[in-house]
């Protein structure tokens, strides 16, 4: 058997869980999206800091909430597209669960997918195991054994074996996806991007300026900023370097510990942005194209959020490396992060 869906696909790297959904968006409404659009918009904004003994980090520092299912509950409702996971014992039952989808007239996302087992990543392949990637499964054929996938990395569609499928597929990665995952996509979009920028963002702005709970929002910075210096002295030294490793490592444009943090001096290939070039980037887009004066004003507040955000990156990587105690310049950068935010949230509420 074998079936092929014909769609146009874009491509931008490090949002594998949109891309295939922001290409079913783009089909049904000619929209052209900025880069990262659905991802940026599903993230950016959801800071927490919570108290976390019991969990192998401490604390929980999280700029943006970068979970899978959390963003598609999120913003499925706005951008008008229902969803659905399903999790499979064996790779036979998933596959067959896929298939039907794409027979039926509807790509599926697999994954997560381990980026170990996917040869069209050379650099990666057989060399080290990433098991947090998506890919859209938009055809196969049962003659080759093997499934025809969009990637947000590669603009032509790849042929991966099934027989590399079934171990790319088998990974587990805790709190984001077992074994054998699809979700299956139902896409009724009626919104442009303008108009869906606008919703996500005032609900962003709304969680942010008046957090429901102390350990999100702008109380969650209040709170991390009075917390710093104690985490310093009261964490013991291996929970404290596990902490801050992890948030320096989510800082990312693609989630990965600073080459430093390796012992290398080589130049990192991705930037240290927390998120804060990617807004900006869609709102200075959005703003030329509809005129929209608060969405320029709020991209101009949070592109200086990039600056300082890898300004913590960098003193986060020189205490852990040096052992020198930046407890005082940290709480001075989250402060001035906590307002870039507060700033450029108003402005979109207004």
């Amino acid at each position: 058997m074998e079936k092929q869906i014909e769609l146009k696909h874009h491509v931008h790297d490090y949002e594998c869980m949109w891309n295939g959904i922001e290409d079913l968006y783009s089909r049904d409404t000619q929209e052209t999206l900025p880069p990262s659009f659905f991802f940026s918009l599903a993230s950016f904004g959801s800071f927490c800091y919570q108290n976390t003994p019991r969990a192998e980090l401490k604390r929980m520092i999280a700029l943006g909430d970068g979970r899978t299912k959390q963003m598609y509950q999120f913003l499925a409702p706005i951008v008008g597209f229902e969803y659905r996971h399903y999790t499979y014992p064996t790779f036979e039952q998933a596959l067959k669960k896929a298939k039907a989808e794409v027979c039926a007239g509807y790509p599926v996302v697999l994954g997560a997918l381990d980026m170990y087992y996917l040869p069209y990543y050379a650099k990666l392949y057989h060399k080290e195991h990433i098991p947090f990637h998506y890919a859209l499964m938009a055809g196969f054929d049962d003659g080759a054994r093997e499934c025809s996938l969009l990637d947000c990395g590669r603009y032509e569609a790849q042929r991966l074996p099934y027989d590399e499928l079934r171990p790319a597929w088998g990974c587990s990665y805790p709190g984001l996806s077992k074994p054998n995952t699809i979700c299956t996509v139902r896409m009724h979009a009626v919104k442009n991007k303008y108009q869906i920028a606008k919703e996500a963002l005032a609900q962003k702005a709304a969680l942010f300026l008046h957090p429901p709970v102390s350990f999100v929002g702008s109380k969650g910075f209040d709170k991390l900023i009075q917390d710093l210096p104690k985490l310093k002295t009261g964490l013991i030294e291996e929970d404290y370097k596990k902490l801050f490793t992890s948030l320096v490592t989510f800082l990312g444009s693609v989630p990965t510990v600073p080459n430093a943090l390796r012992g290398s001096e080589a130049q990192d290939e991705v930037s240290f942005c927390g998120g804060f070039d990617k807004i900006s980037r869609i709102l200075y887009d959005l703003g030329d194209e509809y005129d929209a004066k608060q969405l320029l004003a709020a991209a101009v507040q949070f592109e200086k959020g990039a600056g300082v955000v890898t300004a913590i990156t960098n003193s986060i990587v020189e205490g852990l490396t040096t052992g020198k105690d930046n407890t005082d310049e940290l709480q001075k950068l989250f402060a001035q992060t906590k307002q870039i935010m507060t700033d450029g949230f108003t402005l979109l509420q207004a």
